[in-house]
């Protein structure tokens, strides 16, 4: 005898499964965002941390000085595919004796906005980030 019994899925399971992905969505979606600024953020502080060893390089080649010392033309801060985040740029002063390297935000990139804004890195070590050098701005900036 055949059964009558229909298959398939029942307006409530149906509904259970939307509730579920909704809250696993609005967990994850954020969580994701957040991910991806500490990322960019952290590829600006790599970025500075590799043009002061280049300058340092170049301060060890050049008798003790940073004058005419400059970055590739067009030195920027990129993920390993899509656009640049961050413009990274050296000033050197204190007739060749000192530098300042800035990560400046990309207008019109998700980091435009950053609470981090531009990030600073001397020659002495001294740093700062959205125009800190202490406090929590600067330490979750830097330090996560």
């Amino acid at each position: 005898m055949p059964s009558s019994r229909q298959s398939g899925f029942t307006l409530i399971e149906l509904m259970i499964t939307v509730v579920v992905v909704a809250v696993l969505a609005a967990i994850a979606i954020p969580s994701y965002g957040d991910y991806l600024t500490r990322s960019r953020r952290n590829d600006a502080r790599i970025s500075l941390a590799q043009s002061a060893q280049w300058l340092e390089r170049f301060r060890a080649e050049n008798r003790g000085t940073y004058t005419n010392a400059a970055l590739q033309p067009g030195t920027e801060v990129s993920p390993v595919s899509g656009r640049a985040m961050y413009d990274i740029t050296v000033a050197v002063g204190g007739g060749g004796t000192t530098y300042l390297l800035t990560a400046t935000p990309r207008g019109g990139s998700p980091m435009a906005g950053d609470l981090c804004g531009i990030y600073t890195l001397g020659n002495d070590g001294r740093r700062t980030a959205g125009g800190n050098s202490t406090g929590e701005v600067f330490d979750r900036c830097w330090n996560r």
